[in-house]
């Protein structure tokens, strides 16, 4: 998530002075019915914002970030909106303002497929809102606002199930911004593929990077096979047409199919790296790591170890990306499965940059494996802590020791519950931990936010789906605590 005016309108008065006391106290994740916290990093009985009024976007002048809706320069934490289905699509999508104060709860903008312009199915009638599949935001057409891509699903054109028995297609769909966030009303404009017949895998969402250091905005996604990826380089035009379009194979070999795209963070013209993770059935997979340069992304590349987290980021401060992978813990359930070997059970990888005539060994943290991992330089001094949701409970920052790799030279630990109740509810004990959900520049001072989050849904526990509160922190102490249900009004 990490990626680099005041907006506390009248309508909003209430919600202002609750930001102001969790700013003043520090705050956490406590509520009425009990407070916790004993200590360092760990919550301090703040209460929890619930914004029940909507204060207008600001109306920016444009800014070169991939996450900014209205181009003010600050990027907006996106939010998936919780449904009542158990797996599955897309219902609706939150977009919660960054500010010069960092997130503000009460500026954001709420989403579903008719906001968004998605087609709908037959005769004008959505046969299921699931068909949004998933949503991420870049500049493709480069006018200083970021645009929603959505990946939706569709009837296949009868024509074309003459070649494919396969009756519905997903494609990716863009609504394209502005000053005042995405544009309403329009219908989405579809992204043009090579082949008209062509479709994405309908569960991956798409991959947002600058593949050729060009400073245009590109799209990585899976094809519908899972055997290879498009790379679709801008800027696009309204019409949805990509400047070029290039297919990749899956540099783990054509055996096996691709699980995932992960792209570097777009920091002006940088060329961003992607790895492609490979598809396993609850196992820990391999990746294979793919350089950029200005010609794009390379096609074969360096082979990463088995884990299912995977995060890019500075860890050792010496001013190249590097890459980290974690055993996130889930294993195949079937005989002779249930443990991986020794150099990634329990463990964290991070591998460093290559330099001339050499590739470095991965730097290893033993005995620290997490769900999530993130990037965060908490301090602003360009070195980035790694970031890792223990499955344990809690979330440490890691920072590498660049003298002596494997070290860690400073190491903090995150610890948020939620008290046993909530909104009336009793939360079991194995389900009051807070986890890792991200890592931002939401106020844009140079130094990144970590937020954490939790849900009242079980499947939040396991997964990570629905979460519902957040704690925007410093890496230390709460900036803004909040909860996410009064978006379910679509405002």
């Amino acid at each position: 998530m990490a990626s680099p005016s005041t907006r506390l309108r009248p309508a909003a008065t209430l919600c202002a002075a609750a930001l102001a006391l969790l700013t003043a106290c520090g705050g956490g994740g406590g509520d009425d019915e009990e407070r916790s916290g004993d200590g360092a990093g760990k919550s301090t009985a703040a209460p929890v914002v619930t914004p029940t009024a909507t204060a207008p976007v600001t109306r920016g002048e444009g800014s070169a970030l991939p996450d900014d809706l209205n181009g003010d320069g600050h990027p907006e934490l996106r939010i998936p909106l919780a449904s009542d289905e158990e797996f599955g699509g897309l219902h609706r999508i939150a977009y919660v303002y960054g500010s010069a104060k960092g997130v503000d709860p009460a500026v954001r903008t709420v989403l579903d497929r008719a906001g968004l312009g998605l087609p709908t199915g037959a005769g004008g009638q959505d046969r299921d809102m699931g068909e949004m599949r998933s949503a991420t935001t870049a500049d493709l057409d480069g006018d200083g606002y970021a645009d929603v891509i959505a990946t939706a699903t569709k009837d296949r054109d009868p024509a074309g199930t003459e070649r494919v028995h396969i009756t519905t297609q997903t494609l990716p769909y863009i609504t394209w911004g502005g000053p005042e966030g995405p544009r309403r009303g329009a219908s989405a404009t579809p992204v043009r593929l090579t082949d008209a017949d062509d479709g994405l895998e309908s569960s991956q969402p798409l991959a947002v990077g600058d593949f050729n250091g060009d400073g245009h905005h590109d799209l990585a996604a899976v094809r519908q096979s899972g055997k290879d990826f498009h790379v679709l380089y801008g800027p696009f035009g309204r019409d949805g047409e990509a400047a070029r379009t290039a297919t990749y194979a899956n540099p783990l070999g054509t055996s096996g199919q691709i699980a995932r795209l992960y792209a570097d963070a777009i920091d002006g013209d940088r060329p961003t790296d992607l790895v492609v993770h490979a598809q396993g059935d609850d196992d820990q997979m391999e990746s294979a790591l793919l350089t950029a340069g200005p010609d794009g992304l390379a096609e074969t590349g360096r082979t990463l170890r088995k884990g299912n987290a995977i995060a890019f980021g500075d860890f050792d401060g010496d001013g190249k990306r590097d890459v980290a992978v974690a055993d996130t813990g889930t294993r195949n359930d079937e005989p002779g499965y249930e443990t991986e070997p020794a150099d990634v059970d329990h463990s964290v990888s991070v591998y460093t940059q290559r330099t001339a005539g050499s590739t470095p060994a991965p730097i290893k943290i033993p005995a620290l494996g997490g769900d999530v991992l993130a990037a965060a330089d908490t301090d602003g001094d360009g070195t980035d802590e790694l970031a890792v949701s223990l499955r344990t409970g809690g979330t440490q920052l890691l920072t590498i020791r660049p003298d002596a790799p494997g070290e860690i030279a400073h190491r903090r630990t995150l610890n948020r519950t939620v008290p046993a109740r909530v909104d009336g509810h009793k939360v079991p004990d194995k389900r009051r931990a807070v986890k890792l959900y991200g890592a931002g520049d939401f106020d844009h001072d140079g130094k990144d936010e970590v937020v954490l989050a939790w849900g009242p849904d079980a499947l939040f526990a396991l997964y990570g789906e629905k979460p519902q509160r957040f704690w925007v922190t410093d890496g230390t102490d709460d900036k803004v605590v909040f909860t996410s249900a009064p978006y379910d009004d679509r405002r």
